[in-house]
């Protein structure tokens, strides 16, 4: 586990994937110390299909395209941050295709909003699926099932 960088500052524990769900649960979940989690994502099928690498940076950035063709029929809801009649206000929300927040959300509008809720788990059948709940959360996803069906 590394905890410090290059110049000994002290940093958030990075943690492989790899590790043992006992060691993870006592060294991080009980205690409640925040952990980075690395090579997670390295095998889920949406890392690659809806990811691809900027030709200039080499970054990894979202690919769109495979977004829109895998969701762009879906009806989401938007939240809109900062439309409130006044300061005190909420968020507006409203109901909008996934094809129509991308594109709105690639036209660099400075209009701060997100997709809330997309539950995109629900309406894909890629098969695999893809991306798998980590083992280090599986205990705490079947806990919150258990609480729901009460």
């Amino acid at each position: 586990m590394s905890t410090s960088d290059t110049n000994g500052a002290s940093q958030v524990p990075r943690i492989p994937a790899s590790l043992p769900y006992p060691a993870f649960l006592d060294a991080f979940l009980r205690p409640l110390k925040p952990c980075i989690v690395t090579g997670l994502a390295d095998n889920w099928p949406a890392s690659n299909t809806w990811t691809r690498r900027d030709p200039l940076t080499t970054e990894l950035v979202p690919d769109y395209d495979a977004l829109r063709a895998a969701f762009g029929k879906f009806t989401a809801c938007i939240t809109f941050c900062g439309e409130g009649d006044d300061a005190n206000s909420d968020a507006r929300q409203r109901d909008m295709s996934v094809a129509q927040f991308i594109d709105d959300m690639t036209t660099q509008s400075p209009q701060k909003r997100y997709l809330k809720d997309f539950h995109f788990m629900r309406v894909t059948q890629q098969s695999p699926p893809p991306y798998t709940v980590p083992n280090f959360f599986q205990g705490i996803l079947l806990s919150l099932n258990h609480v729901d069906r009460r």
